[in-house]
């Protein structure tokens, strides 16, 4: 089975020699997704400003790869502090709906970037439901 990259334009990780992630068959494996604009520079406002621009990114190459957040099937979000517990709670909330993705949810002591706050990887469906 071949994986297929997946492609965005602009893409700001090719500046760090990254690939946004891989479509194999009908499943999505994307790399961390941060708080970053198009222009790879992180985004102003805080954890829930960086955590909603993770997601959007998320999103973003979700659907270049033909899929979308609610196809999403695991999630791994790593924060630098769990004093953001309740954001991460809240984004949860905002953003997916039963039923849940799995989670795995851990505090790391550094992200790429000494601005980063949160750091989301996925895990998706290209077709199919989600089933509760």
């Amino acid at each position: 089975m071949d994986a297929q990259r997946i492609h965005l334009d602009p893409d700001p990780f090719d500046q760090f020699y990254i690939s946004q992630g891989f479509r194999i068959g009908d499943l999505i494996l994307l790399s961390g997704q941060v708080g970053i604009g198009d222009d790879g520079t992180t985004v102003e406002g805080g954890f829930d400003a960086q955590a909603d621009q993770a997601m959007r990114n998320i999103q973003r190459a979700l659907q270049a790869a033909g899929s979308d957040v609610d196809k999403i099937i695991k999630v791994t979000i790593y924060v630098t502090d769990m004093q953001y517990r309740e954001n991460v709670f809240a984004l949860r909330q905002r953003w997916f709906k039963v039923p849940y993705p799995a989670d795995t949810f851990v505090q790391v002591a550094a992200l790429g970037r000494p601005e980063r706050l949160i750091e989301i990887d996925a895990t998706a469906l290209v077709e199919g439901q989600l089933r509760p």
